[in-house]
């Protein structure tokens, strides 16, 4: 086909916006459309390849695939070696597991698939491969457009307005299904292919569009720089708070289709920069995001460390371009075939085996053991700290699973205390049920906040719903005091996106519910919260990076709001308590396990320290 510069400009633009955004980079928020405009750009040049196959009785369904193999595959495989290899040099054995099966998935192309169950995309940031989502929708998207095409192509023969119709039907009842499920299970709508399908297809209808629609020069340039403004301007003002996909995706999605239906040649899409990164592009996403996680996994996050991480990104990148998907001997068939299954292979062993290459980890140095805290800690102590009663459900948990008649069981002889929050209530379930003389009753729901009106999943927003709707108005007398803690930057969650004017009504409204039924209340305020986890910046500490650097200076501000929201002696301030020590005194027990919860150590300072006074007051 004939090189289109309008094309490479886009994919320049896109792989560049995603870049940013992933290195966080300001002010690209929303750098994350660039792969919702890939999407488009896909669409629109399988369409043409399979038509244009099809009309000249030259198409071959075998070869498309074999094309697409040769194409995709061999810079994803050398990629994912290089994964494998790192993994087993600078990651403990616990993520070099989670990276084997990330391998092994992105390898078969169904990481999409895996990530809608499991992984959120925007808060799952340490999942070295969380970029193949993409690729696994794209390539499933090739195994069947094809198929579909050549069937409508078949059915309606000439009748090509009708064929465009029923490509168009496709396209907009996928385009319902995002709408739908963007609400009720985001994850599914931002991962798998029905859902997304549309933003495929429609670069498909673009195709036609620029065959049947033409405007003079003028409007047609007017129209291209408009797509281009729209698309810079959707990085910067749409963010992870935005749900994602939605109605806004439209924007960045059909400013695209009118850059590539006008198929306008200028100098601004002519120049050896964007061409540059329009060659380079595939690579670039494949290896940028990799990088970026290995520098974070060591603490080297934001400054200097980003222009470092730009230079690493762009020359793998040209390497990959250069050696790999230029190179005739590696882009075949075979190749990609060997090499899937080596992958696919060695992944397998090293998930189910990773101590086998333990003689070549950095982690046989002592100074590197606390790092792995955390993983140990989810492994051995998590579920007994923070649902030693089932009294906590998760954002992906069902409601069944929750203890009624244990968690909510009110006591005749003791005082009744209700812990009520998210995963920062059910971090204290454990030191809680320490105390004797008190009857915890406990309501933990990930992902929702403890309002009276508040918005969340499903199962967790209905179990807080109860709790403000029947159980508090029907045992109102006998609770005596209630205790709410929460992870309140959680407001920054695509499914609730709260401001900070809501949080503000939020709390008065809880206050307000709370002082109507004449119950006592205490807010545990905001922890600390750091940019890694806690247990991997004492490792660091040792080789002489400082805590301060890893502080995320929100919790702070959060904190000093609430602290102006809620009445005095109803908020205990723990924010950088001095009463809370950070290490044990073995020096093998962080008091936080992750970037923001307690491990017991730390829960059980607060509880015996802080809170116990105050409960006895109350």
């Amino acid at each position: 086909m004939k090189f289109r510069t309008d094309i490479s400009f886009l994919r320049a633009v896109s792989v560049l916006i995603v870049m940013l955004f992933h290195f966080q980079v300001k002010p690209f928020s929303g750098g994350f459309i660039g792969v919702d405009v890939f999407f488009v750009i896909s669409g629109f040049l399988m369409t043409q390849i399979i038509l244009k196959g099809i009309d000249s009785g030259s198409f071959s369904l075998k070869q498309f695939y074999i094309k697409r193999v040769e194409r995709i595959i061999p810079p994803l495989q050398v990629l994912l070696v290089f994964i494998l290899i790192i993994s087993t040099v600078f990651f403990f054995q616990s993520d070099l597991r989670l990276n084997a099966k990330y391998s092994f998935l992105a390898d078969l192309f169904i990481s999409n698939i895996y990530f809608w169950k499991y992984i959120d995309y925007f808060s799952s940031t340490d999942n070295i491969l969380l970029h193949t989502w993409s690729l696994g929708l794209e390539w499933q998207f090739y195994l069947i457009y094809p198929i579909l095409l050549l069937f409508l192509r078949s059915i309606l023969k000439n009748k090509h307005k009708l064929f465009w119709g029923a490509l168009a039907s496709i396209t907009l009842f996928s385009f319902v299904i995002m709408l739908i499920t963007s609400r009720s299970d985001n994850n599914f709508a931002f991962y798998m292919l029905p859902s997304r399908f549309w933003e495929l297809s429609v670069g498909g209808l673009a195709f036609i569009i620029g065959k049947k629609i033409k405007f003079n020069s003028i409007l047609n340039a007017s129209i291209v720089y408009f797509g281009i403004i729209g698309i810079l301007i959707c990085s910067i003002f749409i963010s992870e708070k935005d749900i994602w996909p939605s109605y806004y995706t439209v924007i960045p999605v059909f400013c695209t289709v009118a850059i590539l239906s006008i198929n306008l040649n200028t100098r601004l899409f002519d120049s050896k920069f964007t061409n540059f990164f329009g060659n380079i592009s595939y690579s670039l996403y494949l290896w940028h995001w990799p990088w970026f996680i290995l520098f974070k996994y060591f603490g080297f996050i934001g400054d200097y460390y980003t222009i470092v991480l730009i230079i690493l990104s762009v020359l793998s990148a040209f390497l990959s371009y250069k050696f790999i998907e230029r190179n005739k001997k590696m882009s075949t068939a075979y190749f990609a075939l060997i090499s899937t299954v080596l992958v696919a292979t060695v992944s397998a062993l090293l998930f189910a085996k990773p101590n086998l290459f333990t003689g070549f980890s950095i982690y046989k140095s002592k100074q590197f053991e606390i790092a792995d805290y955390e993983n140990k800690y989810k492994q051995n102590g998590k579920d007994k700290q923070f649902n030693p009663c089932h009294c906590f459900i998760t954002d992906s948990q069902k409601i069944a699973e929750y203890d009624f008649n244990n968690c909510l069981k009110i006591s005749e002889t003791k005082r009744n205390i209700l812990l009520l929050g998210d995963s920062h209530a059910a971090q204290y379930s454990s030191s809680f049920r320490n105390l004797s003389e008190i009857n915890i009753l406990e309501v933990s729901a990930g992902y929702v906040f403890p309002f009276p009106n508040s918005r969340g999943k499903k199962d967790t927003k209905k179990l807080m719903d109860y709790v403000f709707n029947q159980f508090i108005p029907k045992n109102s007398k006998k609770i005596n005091l209630v205790i709410i803690s929460v992870h309140w930057l959680m407001r920054n969650n695509p499914n609730l996106n709260y401001s900070n004017d809501e949080i503000k009504q939020g709390v008065l409204e809880t206050i307000k519910y709370l002082n109507r039924y004449h119950i006592n209340y205490l807010f545990l305020g905001q922890t600390e919260t750091y940019k890694l986890s806690y247990p991997k910046i004492l490792m660091l500490k040792n080789f002489g990076r400082h805590e301060s650097e890893f502080i995320d200076e929100e919790a702070f501000f959060m904190n000093q709001t609430l602290k102006t929201i809620i009445p005095k002696g109803h908020y205990i301030d723990l924010y950088e308590n001095s009463k809370i020590e950070k290490l044990d005194r073995t020096g093998t027990i962080p008091y936080m396990f992750d970037n923001n919860h307690y491990s017991e150590f730390g829960a059980s300072q607060v509880i015996e320290t802080i809170v116990k006074p105050n409960v006895q007051d109350n």
